[in-house]
């Protein structure tokens, strides 16, 4: 029996294509960091009309969850405690999940403008 056709001959993998693959992704990654860079000061910007209610709303509807609960170790009791979420956590959560357009979308859907 020859596993090589099975789980793929080391032998046959073509270097110079696995490179090309490499920098394809390499691009792609250059190039959405790119529009993340563009666009931050807008998305940031425009997240500051929200209020908390609203942000909490956005990252229910369109993302499924919010921001990651921080917690610490009280050292006085030697408990552990979640930290309070704030606006800033929301918008910088929202900031790196989500597109301007997808925020300028809901901005208007729910119209929150000031």
């Amino acid at each position: 029996m020859n596993f090589g056709k099975i789980f793929g001959d080391k032998k046959s993998d073509n270097p110079s294509k696995n490179l090309e693959e490499i920098y394809k992704i390499k691009e792609e990654i250059e190039k959405e960091d790119k529009i993340f860079e563009k666009e931050l000061p807008a998305k940031y910007a425009l997240l500051q009309k929200f209020d908390m209610v609203h942000l909490k709303t956005l990252c229910d509807e369109l993302l499924g969850r919010g921001p990651p609960d921080d917690e610490y170790d009280d050292p006085k009791s030697g408990e552990k405690k979640m930290l309070p979420q704030y606006k800033e956590d929301y918008i910088h959560f929202i900031v790196d999940e989500l597109r301007l357009s997808e925020i300028k979308d809901y901005a208007i859907k729910k119209k929150i403008f000031v």
